[in-house]
């Protein structure tokens, strides 16, 4: 059953592998034009900054140059930026932007401090391109992998707790786990939830994602609330047509 388990493992890193890019810090303070976490942003003299409902200033979680990013479907230029408040309320209160590049820029702008729930200062980041698997808290992972399990074992399996029962010496769900996590902050690929999957019962359309933190990837610099992951959801068409506003951004804890 061995060669089962490893001819599964294979089968759904097949059909589920994508591209993505994984997010590294680096220990350096950014500039306002710099890809980096935290920070300064870079917004275009005559835009404003984004707020709260009550005018508060959101915090810059995340800026990339997206001339960086290699992804299908991704703009070949442009700003991205993602920004959320600084004491991670639930639901997230975020706002997407996305500004070309090249463009005179304000310098009057605040750094909103987001030390305390979300990273521990403001950081260049490093992009490298990378591949990843559906995790198994993905809404879509329950009907594939019962799916390729029935092919490979000749079972009639309809829900993915049952697929245990057919491995006397190990675990499948635990071994299984371990062969696809991916515990890293990650642009593009999959999201991941510590709770359920909020495109299960609706946000259908939104299977891309555009940014995934995980407070275990650096539990030094990262917490996401009380050690949490926050996703940013989006369609693949408002990719293409640069409608970034459209994202749905927000976080879960265990």
């Amino acid at each position: 059953m061995d060669e089962k388990f490893d001819e599964i493992v294979s089968k759904y890193k097949e059909i589920t592998e994508k591209e993505c890019y994984v997010v590294d810090l680096v220990d350096e303070t950014p500039s306002i034009l710099e890809d980096k976490m935290g920070g300064i942003p870079y917004i275009p003299v005559g835009e404003e900054y984004p707020t709260d409902k009550n005018g508060n200033p959101l915090a810059l979680l995340i800026q990339v140059n997206l001339k960086n990013i290699k992804l299908e479907g991704y703009p070949e230029s442009g700003i991205l930026e993602i920004f959320t408040d600084k004491d991670v309320d639930y639901p997230c209160t975020y706002a997407v932007k996305y500004y070309k590049e090249g463009m005179e820029y304000r310098t009057d702008l605040p750094e909103v401090d987001i030390s305390e729930y979300i990273i521990n200062k403001s950081y260049k980041i490093k992009l490298t391109k990378d591949k990843c698997y559906m995790p198994v808290a993905d809404y879509r992972y329950n009907d594939l992998i019962c799916d390729i399990v029935n092919e490979i074992c000749g079972t009639d399996i309809e829900y993915c707790g049952d697929i245990d029962n057919l491995f006397d010496d190990f675990e499948f769900s635990e071994e299984f786990f371990d062969k696809v996590r991916f515990e890293k902050v990650t642009i593009g690929g999959y999201a991941n939830f510590t709770q359920s999957d909020p495109r299960e019962y609706e946000l259908e359309d939104k299977d891309e994602c555009l940014l995934k933190i995980d407070s275990y990837a650096d539990y030094d610099k990262y917490s996401i609330g009380d050690s949490g992951m926050l996703f940013a959801l989006i369609s693949k068409e408002d990719i293409e047509n640069k409608n970034f506003e459209n994202a749905f951004v927000d976080w879960d804890c265990y």
